[in-house]
């Protein structure tokens, strides 16, 4: 299981997104957890889903490469029809990926701004 505690990301997420809000989940190189789910989500292949949601984050890669002038990469957003994905990074094999409904996608580059001040907080 994941051992960095994501419960600040979680409770800013749900105050945040509300009911838009769908699921996070949090993986290191070789395990993961859901640590945040909707209870008006379908649990049929909840687990299914969400293990090959996490294969897909672990092997995403930057589109530029570290010496690239943007420094380096922390998150990546997928925009969908009928929702978002945004994979915060957490470390070289490690992160949470956290799914909104698409109207939370309003103000998205702010809201994952500040998701990752506190998942990079020296506090936690």
């Amino acid at each position: 299981m994941p051992t960095h505690s994501y419960q600040h990301l979680v409770e800013f997420v749900q105050q945040q997104g509300g009911e838009y809000f769908r699921t996070a989940v949090s993986f290191t190189a070789d395990d993961w957890e859901i640590i945040y789910r909707r209870d008006d989500l379908p649990r049929e292949r909840a687990e299914e889903r969400s293990a090959d949601i996490v294969d897909e984050a672990r092997r995403r890669t930057p589109l530029r490469k570290q010496e690239s002038p943007f420094g380096a990469f922390h998150a990546s957003i997928e925009l969908y029809e009928n929702g978002v994905f945004a994979v915060l990074r957490d470390g070289h094999s490690s992160g949470v990926v956290i799914s909104l409904e698409r109207a939370a996608a309003r103000d998205l580059a702010s809201f994952i701004h500040r998701c990752e001040r506190i998942l990079n907080r020296p506090d936690q």
